[in-house]
Formats: C-alpha cells, structure tokens, sequence
C-alpha cells in the first residue's frame, strides 16, 4: 500500500484571530458631563412643534 501523505495537525483559519488587530485598538472617548456643561445637545430638541404630534398628553 502506498503511504498517505500526512496532513499538519491543528491548523484552523480562525478569522476572528486572523483580524483581530483590525478592531481591537483603543480609543480615546468623549467625556458627556464637560460637553453637556458647554451646551452640546447630541439629538438637537424642539425641532418639531405641537401641532405636529398624532396625540398629546396634556389633554388628559
């Protein structure tokens, strides 16, 4: 009989390994209390009036 050729053991292509330093850095985050102090709204508010809204709770 003719000898197989052996396979290397173990090898596995482990995507989540492979592109990890991809993804995986630090990164420098903003701190909310300051930039609420300075008057940075991230959703701006009052863009819509009353008259606008299906229903309103002050009518109850």
């Amino acid at each position: 009989m003719a000898k197989r050729k052996q396979q290397p053991e173990g090898i596995t292509n482990n995507l989540v390994a492979k592109h990890m330093h991809e993804f995986n850095t630090s990164h420098v985050f903003v701190d909310r209390k300051k930039e609420s102090k300075r008057g940075y709204t991230k959703h701006k508010k009052g863009r819509y009036s009353d008259d606008y809204r299906p229903f309103s709770l002050c009518m109850i």
